[in-house]
């Protein structure tokens, strides 16, 4: 099976800093249920993506070659997915109590939810800068050029014709 964890992580990462975002926009006019309820669907779906990014990134470590010295950095991304990821699957999880079943209107429950959604932004951005690392400091997953191979620049992007329009 293809490494499909590249395809997926970019998912729960707009998913859920979009329900944070609605969140905060619901603390702000508390009257708009409209964006309560986004907000927790947000939650609800981008956990769920969560869930695909983080299954499909430990696939993903038992399918591809690790460079030399990238042990410690894929240690410390799957550290940080795997408390983001269940983190999310609870907050998902009480949002939905909250807004179906308990239908709590309270400004103060609202505001908790806010802050536990800007924590869980928090676990994002380190768990996505520590996948980013693996690629780009450590070349995970990055099928390497050889060297035999001409390399070129921007520059040379002019002599090249494109196509019109």
């Amino acid at each position: 099976m293809p490494n499909v964890h590249p395809l997926l992580v970019h998912f729960p990462l707009t998913l859920l800093v979009g329900a944070v975002v609605a969140d905060l926009l619901h603390v702000a006019w508390p009257s708009r249920s409209q964006v309560r309820e986004a907000a927790t669907w947000l939650y609800c779906i981008g956990a769920l993506a969560a869930m695909a990014a983080y299954f499909s990134g430990l696939e993903a470590a038992g399918s591809v070659s690790l460079p030399a010295g990238s042990r410690t950095a894929v240690s410390e991304h799957f550290f940080w997915a795997e408390r983001t990821t269940w983190f999310y699957a609870f907050l998902a999880s009480f949002r939905m109590c909250m807004s179906y079943i308990w239908r709590s209107t309270r400004r103060s429950v609202a505001v908790c939810s806010s802050l536990a959604g800007l924590t869980g932004a928090v676990l994002l951005l380190v768990t996505a800068e520590r996948g980013g690392q693996l690629v780009f400091e450590h070349g995970v997953g990055v099928r390497p050029v050889a060297a035999s191979e001409p390399g070129w620049t921007i520059e040379q992007m002019g002599d090249t014709p494109r196509p019109a329009p």
